[in-house]
This record gives structure tokens, C-alpha cells and sequence, in this order.
């Protein structure tokens, strides 16, 4: 494993931030010493940090965040993944206090039967499931807390039992149809809690990186390398991001479906000349941003990727950041997570970060 600063326990870690701000600002560690290909700049934890005052001000006493969405658990467990990819765990670091109410929150919204999903919230219930699962699998991760790994324990029974005859899943908590986005994000919580030492079935997660694969629009088959939301469909910025990080973290990182990927990614701004969707941008940058950083375990072609994409999303992060620290997007919260999710990468706090 790789990154800007050297190798050390989780628990190590979330005691050291003051070593790592002193490692960026005034050593300055050089990325290449240590493997990967560039290293976080002295700007970009400026604008983490900005950015995680303002979800700090902005949270409610509950956990959640104000607003429409802001208080839905895919909204609250975005946010408090912002909170740990900078190493703030529940007690420890400048925003401890936050991530501890917003996992609070998380644990508090389960149903019995595994579901994290507060009943009557707007959007569809395996999307914020699927949030909720991944954020509170990092926290027992990073915490070892037995109540987080007993609704982590849970939520996943009940991933494994949606999952329908082709390894997908849809929006709601029963076997139905299926579709990219959705399974990949059951997929990273999948990936998350196996990674945290809970049970999960080895052929759940195959049968659900065949589906991805089924996504994929291959070149050998005359098409652009990209990922469809389903088989056949058209590809798509968001979705390839998501397609090719769902088969990092199972471990196909020399996959074609994933260099064909990335390929793709590396096409878009802001390193390429194609426009992003703006409807789900954010959304796409997070998960391009981790699959081209796991790229790099598959050779020198990933840290040329990653090379080039990581300083320029950087760059154009720090330009569109509000006064107040925010980002503008469908929801703030979300998009301002999504941000300090991608700037923080090279910290590798969160599990799933590490390659």
C-alpha cells in the first residue's frame, strides 16, 4: 500500500494528523519516494479543511444536515465518510464530535431488518442503503465500535438477500430488476465490510462483478470502453467511474473492462475535451477519482492516469470552492462530500482508499 505518508495501523493513523499537515506543508514528502505518483498539495488540505468546517457549522444536533435531502441517511453517510477520509473518528480530531452524531444517526435509522433507510425519506432506499452500509463498514474499520458491526452485520444480510439472478440489485430491498449504479454501490459495501472482517458469501460479489462486466461497452465489440447504467445501454462519464472502481475493489484491477475504463475517464475534463454530465457530477468524480487512483496498482499507464487527472480535479476543486467552503450541486452537503472525498485520497484514511 501506497500513498503520502508511510504505511501505519488505522489507529495509528487517526492519531497522527498533525504529522501528516506538517509532512504536506513544510517537508514536502515527495510522492514518488513512496509509490504513488502525486501527492496531496498544501492547497488542496486547505480546502478539505474549509470544506469540513462548513459541514461541521452546517450539521444538525441529530447528526443529519438541514434541508430537503439533508437529512436522508445517503446524504448524512456521504458527509460523514468526509469526516473520516480526514481521519476524524468518533473522539478523536477537530471533528470528532460530527462523525460520531452523524454514524449515530446512520445506526439509529436501520430497521429491523437490516435496512438503513429511515421510513418516508425522499429517494429510493437501496441507494441510501447502500451509502449508509459503506460509511458505517469504514467506521467499524476504523473504530472496531460493536454497535457499528451489528447493523453493519445486518445491513449486509440484507444486501445478500436482494440480490437478484443476474448479481444485480434495483431500488428497493427485494429481489427485482437491476441496474449499474445501484449495484455498485452494494458492491463497495460489500467490499468495505468483508475488508472490516464481517461475513460476506464469495459468490455474491462474483456474481456481481459479472454484472458489471455485462455493463461494460467493450472495444473489442466496436464500442468506447465506457459503462452502460444497464447491459446495451449507452455509455457514460458517472457510470464508467463506478463501473471500473466496482472491479478494483474486488481485485480485477488488470482487467480489460478496467483499462478500457479508465481510457475512457481520461477523456472528459479535466484532462480530456468532453463535457460531464452536470446531473450527476459529483457523484462521477468520486468514483473516477478512487478507480483511476487504484489504477495505479496495475502499472505505470495508472500513475500516468492518475498523474495527470489527480493534480487537474484538484486544481478545478479549489476553483469552484464557495467562500464559505462549500460546493454548489444538486444538494450542498452531498456535493461538498463528494469534494473533500476526492482531495482527501491521498491520506488513505478510509480502507477502501488503500490499494
Amino acid at each position: 500500500m501506497t500513498g503520502v505518508q508511510p504505511h501505519l495501523p488505522a489507529g495509528a493513523r487517526t492519531r497522527l494528523p498533525s504529522l501528516v499537515v506538517l509532512l504536506l506543508l513544510t517537508v514536502g514528502v515527495h510522492a514518488a519516494e513512496l509509490g504513488d505518483a502525486v501527492e496531496m498539495s498544501p492547497a488542496a488540505y486547505q480546502a478539505s479543511k474549509k470544506a469540513l468546517s462548513y459541514l461541521a457549522a452546517t450539521q444538525r444536533e441529530d447528526g443529519a444536515w438541514p434541508g430537503d435531502q439533508g437529512g436522508t441517511d445517503g446524504i448524512v453517510a456521504s458527509c460523514c465518510l468526509a469526516f473520516l477520509s480526514a481521519g476524524q473518528v468518533p473522539g478523536r480530531g477537530e471533528f470528532g464530535v460530527n462523525t460520531a452524531r452523524a454514524i449515530e444517526f446512520l445506526i439509529k435509522s436501520a430497521q429491523p431488518n437490516g435496512l438503513i433507510y429511515r421510513q418516508g425519506m425522499p429517494g429510493y432506499p437501496m441507494y441510501h442503503h447502500g451509502l449508509g452500509t459503506l460509511c458505517l463498514a469504514e467506521a467499524w474499520g476504523m473504530t472496531q465500535d460493536k454497535a457499528i458491526r451489528d447493523t453493519v452485520k445486518r445491513a449486509v444480510e440484507l444486501i445478500v438477500s436482494t440480490q437478484n439472478e443476474h448479481g444485480g440489485w434495483r431500488y428497493q430491498p427485494r429481489v427485482a430488476d437491476d441496474d449499474l449504479s445501484v449495484t455498485v454501490m452494494q458492491l463497495m459495501a460489500l467490499r468495505a465490510a468483508k475488508d472490516a472482517g464481517i461475513f460476506v458469501p464469495k459468490d455474491v460479489i462474483d456474481s456481481g462483478i459479472e454484472y458489471v462486466k455485462r455493463c461494460h461497452n467493450g472495444k473489442d465489440a466496436g464500442k468506447d470502453g465506457g459503462f452502460a447504467y444497464q447491459p446495451g445501454g449507452e455509455s457514460g462519464f458517472a457510470r464508467t467511474g463506478a463501473g471500473v472502481l466496482s472491479l478494483q475493489v474486488a481485485g480485477n484491477y488488470r482487467a480489460k473492462e478496467v483499462s478500457e475504463g479508465v481510457e475512457y475517464l481520461m477523456t472528459f475534463k479535466p484532462v480530456g475535451s468532453k463535457e460531464q454530465s452536470k446531473e450527476h457530477y459529483f457523484y462521477g468524480l468520486y468514483y473516477s477519482a478512487m478507480g483511476i487512483y487504484q489504477s495505479q496498482s496495475a502499472g505505470e499507464w495508472g500513475r500516468r492516469a492518475w498523474n495527470a487527472w489527480y493534480p487537474a480535479i484538484t486544481k478545478q476543486l479549489i476553483a469552484d470552492q464557495q467562500s464559505d467552503g462549500h460546493w454548489n450541486g444538486s444538494f450542498e452537503q452531498y456535493a461538498t462530500a463528494m469534494a473533500v472525498l476526492v482531495l482527501d485520497i491521498p491520506f488513505r484514511y478510509l480502507p477502501i482508499y488503500q490499494r
